[in-house]
């Protein structure tokens, strides 16, 4: 690669700073989030003056689900287990925190059957008020693929406001 090409790679590349989150938990205040993060930008957004957003997640605003000045959240969780619908013995986890579980759940749900999957059982539940939880089982074709799937539905997790925690794959073996 040359100089030139190098200059044109960074020149495509804008820093975004991450929403912070401030999450009341049990073991008290935890705030997340915040730091800068790199995306890339195309020659024609550059001319635009706007950046790059995909079209499939712009349909889903923050502000339809919650208010988006809310700087302060008490602790919904998500656990979205995936597995490629045939081999059920064998999962990706992903586990975490969220602002929304209906805006979190709207987006992987939509991920999923756009990439011709589909959601086994949701499950949104509320505890004492205050404490929800999102449980998801979804099938998705390709989990284990060349690419894999799995970075779909990770990207789906952070679009629609999930904090991932732990992520691990399990293996049932008979």
């Amino acid at each position: 690669m040359n100089r030139w090409s190098m200059v044109n790679v960074f020149a495509a590349i804008e820093w975004i700073q991450e929403d912070k989150v401030t999450l009341f938990t049990a073991d008290g205040l935890v705030q997340i989030g915040g730091s800068l993060v790199p995306r890339q930008v195309s020659s024609s957004d550059k001319k635009q003056g706007r950046s790059k957003t995909s079209k499939r997640f712009q349909r889903f605003q923050e502000s339809d689900y919650m208010d988006p000045n809310q700087g302060l959240c008490l602790g919904a969780l998500f656990d979205i287990a995936a597995t490629n619908g045939l081999d059920m013995g064998r999962r990706l986890c992903i586990f975490g925190f969220c602002r929304s579980v209906e805006m979190l759940s709207d987006i992987v749900e939509d991920t999923v059957l756009e990439h011709g999957g589909e959601v086994v059982a949701a499950e949104k539940a509320i505890k004492g008020g205050l404490h929800e939880k999102l449980t998801m089982t979804v099938a998705v074709p390709y989990l284990w693929g060349v690419p894999p799937a799995s970075e779909t539905l990770r990207l789906a997790v952070r679009s629609g406001g999930g904090i991932v925690e732990k992520v691990y794959w399990q293996w049932d073996f008979l």
